[in-house]
């Protein structure tokens, strides 16, 4: 899925981390009566990387470079990841109109111009209990700075 704007040839200006990577999330999730947005830029807590991390996307998942583990973006099982003060429980995504990535176990994501290493962001939309209604996943290039949105406001539900 490459929803947004793909990568150019020049590499991304330094201090750019996350320039334009939390807009685009931010504005996919939308808020009704009593729910709020929650935008993260997503870091490892395992590894030290003075602020910006970069992940690999494989297998239907978000992992760290540095360390390979999975930031259960699919899952929603790492409360240091995915913030909510009172209430985190697991969940799962639910099918949809909206496109999900289509990524089998041996594949990777790439950016339009090959790249496989990206700064990653969440937006979720929280209800009234806390609980996680809808998630967006976006990711920023790490070489050329070209965004893309991953997940697209999808639903999601707990899971047992």
């Amino acid at each position: 899925m490459d929803h947004g704007l793909g990568c150019g040839t020049e590499p991304a200006e330094e201090g750019a981390e996350y320039d334009g990577l939390m807009s685009l999330v931010e504005g996919t999730v939308r808020a009704e009566t009593g729910e709020r947005v929650v935008a993260v830029s997503v870091a490892c807590r395992l590894c030290d990387s003075d602020g910006v991390d970069e992940f690999e996307v494989w297998a239907g998942d978000c992992y760290c470079v540095g360390c390979l583990i999975a930031i259960g973006v699919w899952d929603g099982v790492d409360p240091a990841t995915f913030p909510s003060p009172t209430r985190v429980f697991p969940w799962r995504l639910v099918p949809s109109m909206t496109p999900l990535p289509s990524l089998s176990s041996g594949d990777y994501f790439r950016c339009s111009a090959g790249s496989m290493v990206f700064q990653v962001a969440v937006a979720m939309v929280l209800g009234q209990d806390d609980a996680v209604r809808r998630i967006s996943v976006g990711l920023k290039c790490s070489d050329h700075g070209g965004l893309h949105l991953y997940i697209d406001n999808a639903h999601v539900e707990p899971s047992e």
